[in-house]
């Protein structure tokens, strides 16, 4: 009587201890977001040792000037050359110059440059340059244009440029955090109590995302104290803990209500299923966290802060699900059925539609493989169309102030687009021929409008005029001018991201005729970003095969079965993929979503979006095939132990990918398009992996390859056909055979 007490007054305990931890979590996420917010970045697209980077710290440090990152478009219904408009315009242009952290202001009144004004003489353009790194950048734009724009009489300003638009970017993604949140938690829970079955059983894995969404946002603030993190993370690693944390969750909920069915107490079948479903969650987080650890080892901070992100968070939510899970079951599992959904009963005569799907797969494996493949392949064709581009104002709503006043910018004003490559000759001296020649012929060049320095401007080949950028010469500090070497800005009208603009870029780097030359600019980011993924993308592709390869060995003891796996998640991405350009460069989803087609990729989403997929496909392959091999592993035929893997596994990967899918929804909502892709692609990829991968490809092929499935030279000891380890999970083990069949289990 004392002992029932005792174990009466201990679980109430712990249940107040779950609800105070449950309530502590939901608490902290929001203080925690704010601090996360606060000090993250847009920035983060460029590799410091590139020669775009290395040539922008050089102009900085030896010429004080740079690329333009932050601009003020300022409006007049007088002409600028107005008395009353240019004193305004000048002491507005200074007050610029004067503020913290901007390294110049360059304006029509202080440097002559027609370019600055509009046709009309009626909107000139301030080009500035920040000090600092992108977040420094961000957070000085957001000052700048707090105080200048608006109306200030007679001028009419508005903010635009880089610096601008990805502070606009980095303040609607923090806004939207919450909102988030706040979506996908009511939403889980519907698709949670559907999936398990009783208002408690969707409870736990729903309080243990809470759990994991604060851990996520401590371990996204810690790692904003020693490395720049991107503004896209806190939305999508939240997103990813929470599915992922569900994910695990939903295994082991499952597994214990087996072990509860074959008569086990609470604490038993809790410490059994940490045994068990642990490992198989274990197992598959190994999985995960290698496929994106390969973000790693990409030289730009934008992938790496995600790819430790995401790592981590991994991690994080298998050890919570690992820990928390099997806790609270042993407090709630007498009342793990309360509130239980009614079901209507399936008739045994019946056959169920996922039993048929199955028939008809392991009837026709041929047919199947060929016809899903042919289908995937099909979806990934406007990939093949791609534009690589950086994300810019176009990936803002339609609506949004700033992306009108930039694209009106751009109509009239030739600097404001963005396409001005600056050309820095270390080895030529300022003033000399050789810097004279080469002004002169690039000026002549196709799509240039004009190249100009310190020493003049040049126009189809002939000098146009004193130098545009005389102040900024004239004000250069005694050491500078004792620097031997110059720079060019190379005026164009193509778009940034064009495929013209990035051939000029290479054509200036290929010149021979010039000792050193370096080329900066956002076109030549843009080409330096590229040539770096190119460097990665083997380096990443390698990493991934190999590790993911060698764990899917040593689980399943096959080969046949990693190259499978690795062959079917390359194709469970090409839906993913082909939506990204149809979708979303050329606007097809646009419309629906608040915004318009971007016209380009960003070259750093297809990576991210490789590595996050290709987890999450390995992740369910595991759940999957270990069930396979049990079966095999019982004595049962190929076509029947497939057909019971799929029987089997079918609910808990059909659960733990709805409850992804939920997780990663809301991100479609967002009104940035980044934001939008990785959402949709994500959502897109894993039910195509869910339907058409896992019920299709995998069995086709697992079917034809008869007794190859589980074929691996050197094994000895290995356990032959028909022989099983003492204890049969329920929920598919990455070492299955570790327990013993029942008649029941036989039957089956």
């Amino acid at each position: 009587m004392k002992q029932a007490t005792m174990t009466n007054v201990t679980g109430s305990h712990a249940r107040w201890a779950v609800a105070t931890v449950l309530l502590l979590a939901c608490l902290g996420c929001l203080p925690l977001s704010h601090l996360v917010g606060s000090r993250v970045s847009s920035g983060g697209y460029l590799n410091n040792a590139s020669e775009s980077a290395r040539a922008e710290r050089l102009l900085e440090r030896d010429f004080s000037t740079g690329s333009s990152q932050f601009q003020l478009e300022l409006r007049a219904d007088e002409p600028a050359s107005e008395p009353r408009i240019a004193a305004a315009g000048r002491r507005l242009v200074a007050d610029a110059a004067a503020s913290n952290g901007v390294l110049y202001a360059r304006s029509w009144w202080n440097t002559g440059d027609s370019r600055l004004r509009s046709p009309d003489g009626r909107t000139t353009l301030v080009v500035m340059r920040l000090q600092g790194s992108d977040a420094e950048a961000e957070r000085r734009a957001r000052q700048l244009t707090n105080r200048f724009a608006g109306e200030h009489p007679p001028f009419r300003i508005a903010a635009t440029g880089r610096a601008a638009v990805n502070a606009d970017l980095a303040e609607r993604s923090r806004k939207e955090l919450i909102r988030t949140e706040l979506i996908s938690l009511p939403l889980l829970a519907i698709v949670l109590y559907l999936a398990l079955g009783s208002v408690v059983a969707a409870a736990i894995p729903l309080g243990v995302g809470v759990v994991c969404i604060t851990g996520t946002q401590a371990v996204l603030y810690g790692l904003t104290h020693v490395m720049q993190v991107s503004v896209f993370a806190p939305n999508l690693v939240t997103a990813l803990a929470l599915g992922l944390s569900i994910d695990y969750s939903i295994i082991m909920i499952s597994r214990f209500r087996e072990e509860r069915g074959a008569g086990l107490d609470a604490h038993t079948a809790s410490q059994v299923v940490r045994k068990t479903s642990g490992r198989t969650v274990m197992c598959s987080a190994a999985t995960v966290a290698v496929s994106l650890s390969a973000l790693l080892t990409v030289p730009l901070p934008f992938l790496r802060s995600l790819g430790a992100a995401s790592v981590t968070v991994v991690v994080l939510a298998s050890l919570t699900a690992w820990v928390a899970v099997p806790i609270v079951l042993t407090v709630l599992g007498h009342h793990l059925e309360w509130g239980r959904l009614r079901r209507r009963r399936a008739n045994g005569r019946r056959r169920s539609p996922q039993e048929t799907v199955i028939r008809g797969v392991l009837r026709h494996p041929v047919k199947v493989l060929v016809t899903s493949s042919a289908l995937l392949l099909l979806l990934a064709l406007p990939f093949l169309r791609v534009q690589w581009g950086l994300i810019d104002e176009r990936w803002l709503p339609a609506q949004a102030p700033i992306r009108t006043v930039t694209e009106h910018a751009r109509q009239d004003l030739p600097l404001a687009t963005g396409a001005s490559p600056l050309v820095l000759l270390p080895s030529t001296p300022r003033g000399s021929a050789e810097a004279a020649h080469l002004a002169a012929d690039l000026s002549r060049a196709q799509h240039v409008v004009s190249v100009s320095g310190p020493d003049g401007v040049f126009v189809n080949g002939k000098k146009g005029g004193p130098p545009r950028n005389r102040t900024a010469a004239q004000d250069l500090p005694a050491a500078a001018k004792q620097i031997h070497g110059t720079w060019l800005s190379v005026v164009t009208r193509l778009d940034p991201s064009s495929v013209k603009a990035q051939q000029l870029v290479q054509d200036i780097r290929a010149r021979a005729d010039v000792p050193t030359i370096m080329v900066t600019g956002e076109t030549a980011v843009l080409v330096d970003i590229l040539s770096t993924l190119h460097e990665a993308a083997l380096r990443s592709a390698v990493i991934i095969c190999l590790a993911t390869g060698l764990l899917l060995i040593f689980f399943t003891r096959s080969l046949f079965i990693p190259a499978k796996a690795l062959m079917t998640n390359l194709l469970s991405m090409t839906a993913g993929f082909g939506a990204m350009v149809f979708l979303f460069q050329d606007g097809h989803l646009a419309q629906w979503l608040g915004g318009t087609a971007t016209g380009a990729t960003d070259p750093l989403l297809p990576m991210l979006m490789f590595c996050i997929v290709f987890g999450v496909s390995m992740d369910y392959e595991i759940f999957i095939v270990a069930r396979i091999r049990e079966e095999h592993l019982a004595g049962t035929d190929n076509c029947q132990s497939i057909a019971a893997g799929l029987r089997r596994t079918g609910p808990v990967v059909t659960g733990c990918s709805l409850a992804l899918v939920a997780a990663v929804a809301p991100l479609m909502a967002s009104s940035v398009t980044v934001t939008q892709l990785l959402g949709t692609v994500l959502v897109i990829s894993v039910l195509v992996d869910a339907t058409v991968v896992r019920c299709l490809l995998v069995p086709s092929a697992m079917a034809l390859a008869g007794r190859m499935n589980w074929w691996l030279p050197f094994t000895p000891g290995r356990p032959r056909s028909g022989e099983a380890d003492s204890t049969r999970p329920t929920v598919p083990q990455p070492l299955p055979g570790t327990g013993k069949l029942t008649a029941q289990d036989s039957r089956k």
